[in-house]
């Protein structure tokens, strides 16, 4: 039996090859500024390396949970939301190591 027309779940937006490969570089510069920040800094690596694992993970899961919760109803308006607080925080880090 099939369901109604109203009733079927809209199926999210796949992202094309290009836009997953630029995010995937991105996230690879952000991994070496942070390794790279990290060896400057006299930090026990095992601890440093937990805790951002465990940072991420719940992190992730929190929004993976909640994206699939609110993202039907405000899916763009969030990611644009999403972008204009990254540049943000990047403009406030900017201006703070240039003045």
């Amino acid at each position: 039996m099939r369901p109604d027309a109203d009733e079927e779940e809209e199926k999210p937006k796949s992202h094309s090859f290009w836009l997953l490969a630029a995010t995937a570089l991105a996230t690879s510069i952000d991994a070496l500024a942070v390794g790279i920040g990290l060896a400057f800094v006299d930090v026990n690596i095992w601890v440093a390396a937990l805790a951002i694992g465990l940072a991420t993970m719940t992190m992730a899961t929190i929004g993976v949970m909640l994206g699939r919760l609110i993202g039907t109803a405000i899916g763009q308006k969030a990611e644009i939301l999403g972008g204009l607080v990254l540049i943000g925080v990047g403009a406030a880090i900017l201006y703070e190591h240039t003045m």
